[in-house]
């Protein structure tokens, strides 16, 4: 017989997966959580990835060179003169006077030749990037090109991230198919509103849907065919549903380049000591 599970959980957790997306630790967090947060997630793609010991040691080399330049481009920022000029802008202000010609140049002077910093940093970034991405497999690529920051992986062959997993989507949908019927025909249309709307919130508002009333009214027999299923047959075709259910909108997730993630995770300076760790347990 079917148990009750609290609508407002199945809401909540609707289309919900086992990994978090692009999300940093609190911003209330403390300093050490938010360092275990990052390292933890950078684990997941390490171990995700399954690396080579050349190709560890390659990464730790480019991390390094990357941190390097990042080290050269913060001591040659002209911090103190920019100091120097905003407390000036703030005298100024403060007394109710225009900006003088004069400080005004100074300050696009300083700013330009920071942005001009930046960009040459980011231009090495990229160079840099690049030559990792050489050293790594078409499945890796593939791999980095799915991949989803998490803490928690979700379960699969694919470890990196939330590539081609449907678990959390049918662990929801299996909350669903549990709620008795009569309750879940008294809430069928708002559960299929709720549920659109979690799909543009996962989608950062990119989905272009011209018929709302179709969209739901396909997402409610969805929903009636699995809440129909027997429990043998809902645990064949759950995860067909849910593929079902997000088939529309695969084509809206935009590509990402390899070349950008290993820019942002795999050149992180905080990778260094987790694949110095690693390799040192692997060359035991």
């Amino acid at each position: 017989m079917k148990k009750w599970f609290p609508l407002l959980v199945v809401l909540l957790l609707l289309l919900a997966s086992g990994c978090q997306s692009v999300q940093p630790a609190s911003a209330e967090a403390p300093p050490e959580i938010a360092s275990l947060h990052r390292e933890v997630q950078l684990l997941n793609l390490i171990n995700g990835l399954e690396l080579m010991p050349d190709q560890m040691r390659f990464i730790i080399e480019k991390a390094q060179e990357t941190q390097e330049l990042r080290e050269e481009l913060q001591a040659g920022a002209d911090t103190e003169e920019m100091a120097g000029v905003l407390e000036q802008f703030k005298a100024t202000l403060m007394a109710g006077e225009n900006i003088p010609a004069d400080l005004a140049e100074q300050w696009h002077a300083v700013e330009g030749r920071l942005h001009a910093a930046k960009d040459d940093y980011e231009a090495e970034l990229v160079r840099i990037a690049g030559e990792v991405e050489e050293v790594l497999g078409e499945h890796q690529l593939y791999a980095l090109e799915q991949y989803v920051p998490c803490v928690v992986p979700p379960k699969g062959e694919l470890r990196v991230g939330q590539a081609q997993d449907t678990g959390g989507g049918e662990a929801v949908l299996k909350r669903l198919w549990a709620i008795p019927d009569d309750q879940f025909k008294r809430h069928e249309e708002k559960i299929a509103r709720r549920v659109l709307e979690r799909i543009r919130e996962h989608l950062h508002g990119a989905a272009l849907i011209l018929d709302e009333e179709a969209e739901l009214e396909r997402i409610e027999g969805l929903m009636e065919e699995a809440c129909a299923l027997s429990d043998v047959e809902f645990e064949l075709q759950k995860g067909a549903l849910v593929e079902e259910l997000l088939a529309p909108y695969e084509a809206v997730r935009p590509a990402v380049e390899p070349t950008a993630v290993i820019a942002r995770h795999l050149l992180d300076p905080a990778i260094i000591p987790l694949l110095e760790e690693k390799l040192a347990l692997v060359e035991k």
